[in-house]
């Protein structure tokens, strides 16, 4: 029974006498299919880490041209990076607000990761001698006390780090998500106001003549998948080798 519903055991013999069900059959398959989509989000994501730690070496060598290139830095990689705690529970690299009725997916962005990977809280010295980067953190806000796991683009090999602060981990990386859905939010704004001044020209200009702005709001011009962007640094690479 979802925790909303406060029902007296008299409510319940009433309810069970009608036939009436707290979850009908309808809502049961509404459950199922939202399960089974969640099952196919997360074989989805396993997939994507591991493609994107395949080729961390890739996307560091890049990693300026990845910041400023926004079809790039926007690229959801909430999955990169994972932790919790005690007491605070698990890390939110995503999260999902309810709109006007429209649910909107905040995701911490690749540009964002690239950015925490700069601080010396989330480095770490390989044996190979290359810097490898957090990807793994627990620990708790009280002791301040954690464990961390580090790897290296070079050589892949994974490395242990402890006794750094807990709360430079987690709330340096809940604060840098917090910055990007600022960042959504005011570009959605800055959309929209650009569409509503080019909408009223139009209307003046007698070019149109529907009140609604909607029609001029646009988003970005493109979108970006993690597979396409290493396919493209790829291809870049090649050609600046020689070989192409």
């Amino acid at each position: 029974m979802p925790e909303t519903i406060q029902e007296t055991y008299a409510d319940f013999c009433r309810r069970q006498k009608a036939g009436l069900l707290i979850v009908d059959e309808q809502q049961q398959k509404e459950n199922d299919d939202q399960e089974a989509l969640r099952d196919i989000h997360e074989k989805r994501y396993e997939r994507k880490y591991d493609l994107f730690f395949d080729n961390l070496d890739l996307i560091l060598r890049h990693r300026e041209e990845i910041l400023a290139t926004p079809r790039y830095a926007n690229i959801d990689a909430h999955y990169v990076l994972g932790g919790g705690g005690l007491y605070v529970g698990e890390l939110r690299t995503a999260r999902q607000l309810n709109i006007a009725g429209t649910l909107i997916t905040f995701n911490l962005k690749l540009g964002t990761v690239l950015k925490i990977w700069d601080t010396d809280q989330f480095r770490a010295r390989c044996e190979c001698g290359e810097t490898a980067v957090i990807r793994h953190f627990v620990g708790s806000p009280l002791s301040g006390g954690s464990s961390a796991t580090a790897v290296c683009p070079k050589c892949k090999k994974k490395t242990h780090v402890a006794n750094r602060s807990f709360g430079m981990y987690y709330f340096y990386v809940k604060g840098m998500l917090d910055d990007d859905i600022e960042m959504v939010v005011k570009n959605l704004i800055g959309k929209w106001t650009v569409a509503e001044v080019e909408h009223q020209k139009k209307v003046a200009e007698g070019k149109c003549r529907d009140p609604k702005i909607a029609q001029d709001f646009k988003g970005d011009k493109e979108t970006c998948s993690l597979e396409t962007m290493l396919q493209e640094l790829r291809l870049k690479e090649f050609k600046e080798s020689g070989n192409f």
